[in-house]
């Protein structure tokens, strides 16, 4: 019987990653999925509110709704769910019981500063570069440990369904926004054990798009700049099917920040025991972990400055690019193995 609500953004990475345990756990009757924050208010009789996705898009965050939501719930949990650790909707912790996160800063103090651009990265390119956003804002911090206490580790998008596809996904979406955000759950592939048939068919895996922000984006500028003279990189963009194909067979895939340190490509480069090349990531927590320096990933500058040298001598060392290919993706199933335990956890501690 349900005594959960779970209200939802109805979009890819809420229905096909973040929501996933939700969908399959074992006590997932208990939850009643909607979309709609009204009729939460008016017709719900539940009394414990789980938020997943919420003021992201658009990035406003409606306090006057917070409120009534506080009132109305006798329990609230809120999970954040940008792709990186920095957090830029603070003000929602006086407001919710407990703040659930797929990245942590391992820095706490991190939480109180206004970071340029909400993110570590994008305030340092901003510092180091004078790089400037035509839209950039000032962001809440927070330093109270009353609240900040609030915050806990959830699960990233690892835990999600792939590979992409981008009709089946797509037609997920539709039928959760016309339907129920639980009818994404349909549109899901079959979970099986994860099995990589790597042929090293192509070198490095570097299919890099733009983002919008100047100073989320500038990484991935700085990156193209290097490597764009070293035939051994793959750029470009190719359809998804093109790219699902490529980094199954890649010796190594280069996997830069995006609106937050956490990409898709990085599973998908675990998952198909391609090496993982990747900006460092020693400033953050997150789980399923994969970002274990010289065992599962190997890290390179910020600054991109050491990327061509690592990635090269990794091309020819394939003895030592498969040995930390594989474990990270033994590693990676491990975690994914504890899935059920860590989200029956997290509910109980959300329910009290």
């Amino acid at each position: 019987m349900s005594n959960i609500t779970v209200l939802t953004l109805c979009d890819r990475i809420a229905l096909f990653h973040s929501l996933k345990p939700f969908f399959f756990n074992y006590g997932s009757r208990r939850f009643t999925f909607t979309s709609d924050p009204l009729w939460c208010l008016a017709s719900d009789k539940n009394d414990i509110l789980i938020m997943v996705r919420q003021f992201i898009k658009p990035d406003y965050v409606n306090i006057d709704l917070l409120k009534k939501l506080r009132t109305k719930y006798r329990r609230i949990a809120f999970f954040h769910d940008d792709a990186g650790g920095g957090i830029p909707r603070l003000e929602i912790l006086p407001f919710v019981d407990l703040f659930y996160s797929k990245a942590l800063f391992k820095d706490t103090s991190l939480y109180n500063k206004s970071l340029y651009g909400k993110e570590l990265y994008s305030d340092y390119y901003h510092k180091r570069y004078g790089i400037i956003d035509p839209d950039a804002r000032e962001r809440v911090g927070e330093n109270r440990p009353e609240e900040l206490s609030k915050l806990r580790l959830s699960w990233n998008i690892g835990i999600g369904d792939y590979p992409r596809g981008t009709l089946r996904q797509r037609s997920g979406i539709l039928a959760a926004r016309l339907i129920s955000p639980q009818s994404a759950r349909f549109f899901y592939l079959p979970t099986r054990p994860i099995q990589p048939v790597n042929k090293e068919l192509f070198p490095i895996h570097c299919r890099i798009g733009m983002i919008s922000r100047p100073s989320i984006n500038y990484q991935r500028s700085l990156i193209m700049e290097t490597v764009s003279s070293v035939p051994e990189f793959l750029t470009g963009m190719v359809p998804q099917s093109r790219f699902n194909r490529e980094i199954k067979h890649a010796k190594i895939t280069v996997s830069p920040f995006g609106w937050g340190e956490l990409c898709l490509r990085d599973f998908e480069a675990v998952r198909n025991a391609s090496l993982l090349l990747k900006p460092d990531m020693s400033h953050l927590e997150t789980w399923p972990n994969v970002f274990i320096p010289e065992e599962t990933y190997i890290p390179f500058n910020w600054d991109a400055d050491n990327l061509v040298e690592i990635a090269l001598r990794y091309l020819k060392d394939g003895d030592a690019r498969r040995k930390i290919a594989l474990n990270a993706l033994h590693n990676y199933q491990g975690q994914l193995d504890q899935l059920d335990e860590r989200f029956t956890s997290i509910i109980e501690e959300i329910t009290g």
